[in-house]
């Protein structure tokens, strides 16, 4: 009985670990989501292609980003 609780609890220990390296990699992937996100858009022509650029830009962007 003292053999399962052990057990448990060292897999408890590498549950927490995992979340804690998890969170830690949400933080640093948030952070480079936010600097993104406070960088202003600059249009070198305000027309609808260049806007159509962007947009295409800023998609390619999100579906790259992972969080590892």
């Amino acid at each position: 009985l003292v053999f399962l609780g052990v057990r448990k609890l060292k897999e408890t220990l590498v549950t927490v670990q995992q979340l804690d390296k998890n969170m830690s990699n949400l933080r640093t992937w948030l952070s480079r989501i936010e600097a993104e996100l406070a960088k202003p858009v600059v249009y070198d022509v305000c027309h609808s292609d260049e806007i159509q650029r962007k947009l295409v830009e800023q998609q390619v962007g999100e579906d790259g980003m992972n969080f590892s």
